[in-house]
């Protein structure tokens, strides 16, 4: 890890300003990432070997996936429907990072969002976890 970037996987994420990070320090690659925005109410974390999230066969709830199609890069969220008065939840997604040659690397993740009745995806300005996931970039080794 350096002071401008941290490596994750093949991922290279940008620190931003306001953002508090959780990493594996005793390792030049950490093997977890965990980042807070007490702000914009977001808890975002990627674990080494985190499977890509399927919708279970017999859930009880149902899902909306919600996709975001970039040219160097495609973002899908799996979002629960919305319960009771419950005001946060868990959000699975994977970014699929397109190379030069136009091979997807694939970074799974959960975020834990607060929804207090509103989606904050349909909310003003598009939110800071999204603009997380649109910075990562493919490490210096990867794209070799």
């Amino acid at each position: 890890m350096t002071e401008k970037r941290i490596i994750f996987d093949e991922f290279e994420f940008p620190i931003k300003k306001g953002f508090q990070y959780l990493v594996n320090e005793k390792i030049p690659k950490t093997d977890f990432l965990i980042v807070n925005d007490r702000a914009d109410n977001f808890s975002m974390t990627f674990e080494k070997d985190f499977p890509i999230f399927t919708v279970p066969e017999s859930s009880d709830r149902d899902y909306c996936l919600f996709e975001i199609k970039l040219p160097d890069r495609k973002i899908n969220f799996y979002c629960p429907e919305k319960r009771g008065n419950i005001s946060t939840a868990v959000w699975y997604f994977y970014v699929n990072v397109f190379d030069e040659k136009g091979v997807a690397h694939t970074l799974p993740g959960q975020v834990r969002v607060e929804v207090g009745g509103v989606n904050p995806l349909q909310s003003k300005g598009k939110p800071k976890f999204i603009e997380l996931l649109e910075g990562v970039k493919l490490a210096a080794a990867t794209t070799v």
